[in-house]
């Protein structure tokens, strides 16, 4: 009724791949700091952003997101991620699916990581 149905079909979040879309850093511990641009546009930057002010908002993850985010390479589905975060962290990520689950919608939706397929399809293109 207000233009396309989009053909969904279901996907189960384990065979997913994430892939990091956005700049980052890592530091001496391993602790990861996700770098997004406050403006998505050059001239937004230039505009509204004093030259003394960094043009990125820095957020600092904790010790699982961290491991997660560096595991999230394009290339590991979501279950090789799973256990390898049960191996590394043990009994303190359980129930590892559901939160990781949770993590990796957060991480989409603020446009930080996409998930594919992992024979590189996309699961929802614009």
């Amino acid at each position: 009724m207000f233009g396309k149905k989009k053909e969904t079909e279901a996907l189960n979040l384990l065979e997913l791949v994430p892939k990091r879309i956005r700049a980052f850093e890592v530091d001496e511990n391993d602790t990861v700091t996700v770098m997004m641009p406050r403006f998505e546009h050059d001239w937004m930057l230039r505009r509204f952003v004093p030259r003394w002010k960094n043009p990125y908002v820095r957020t600092r993850l904790d010790d699982v997101g961290s491991f997660v985010w560096l595991q999230c390479d394009g290339e590991t589905p979501v279950e090789t991620i799973a256990e390898r975060m049960r191996e590394h962290f043990g009994e303190a990520v359980e129930p590892v699916h559901d939160r990781l689950k949770v993590f990796l919608q957060q991480l989409t939706r603020r446009t930080w990581l996409k998930l594919h397929h992992a024979d590189g399809n996309e699961i929802f293109k614009s």
